[in-house]
């Protein structure tokens, strides 16, 4: 009787054993599958990071200006816009850009970070055969060497301070009101 008990038992705790360790294989396996993509996507984080940094002495960001769009679709929005020229030799497909609203003394006082290249209100492949301004085109413009692209952005959290400087400009009556501050605008990664 009792050696039946004990094989039983060492059969059942084997059996956990076994489970056990089949388990935590399973898991472990998983972990490395998350890890590895995890540094994949670290790594491409910091390539793009590296690329703005050797790349961005060949972009020039002109005519950058906030202001409120006084005519069309966006009448009333505050909006950042300006031109991109490519100067280098490379196509680039995406571009992250940082600007900052400074003062006249050169302090901070807002920072956006966006994609140039991409529609200020989205696109989607419905509104193809609709010619509305900013909805349609292709969802992303590549710029090309010795290529430029004007762009404009919706600032979609532009702080109250910000936005009531814009307004007032607007009010002043000199027809298009825009930022009286500084803009300042940093590549901040680039993908080719």
């Amino acid at each position: 009787m009792i050696k039946k008990k004990s094989l039983l038992v060492a059969l059942v705790s084997g059996f956990i054993v076994s489970s056990v360790l089949v388990l935590t294989l399973v898991g472990y396996y998983f972990y490395l599958e998350l890890k590895d993509k995890e540094s994949s996507d670290a790594y491409l984080v910091l390539l793009h990071k590296t690329n703005a940094r050797a790349y961005s002495g060949n972009i020039e960001i002109s005519r950058l200006d906030a202001a409120i769009e006084n005519t069309g679709v966006l009448k009333g929005s505050p909006v950042l816009e300006g031109t991109i020229t490519n100067r280098g030799y490379k196509e680039i497909s995406d571009i992250l850009i940082k600007v900052r609203f400074l003062d006249r003394d050169g302090a901070v006082l807002y920072e956006t970070v966006f994609r140039p290249h991409e529609p200020p209100l989205g696109s989607s492949g419905l509104v193809t055969n609709i010619a509305l301004p900013y909805l349609t085109g292709d969802r992303r413009a590549v710029i090309k060497p010795s290529g430029s692209l004007v762009f404009k952005k919706i600032i979609t959290n532009c702080p109250a301070g910000i936005l009531s400087e814009l307004k007032k400009e607007a009010r002043s009556g000199k027809g298009y009101a825009s930022w009286s501050g500084k803009l300042d605008a940093e590549v901040v990664s680039i993908t080719f």
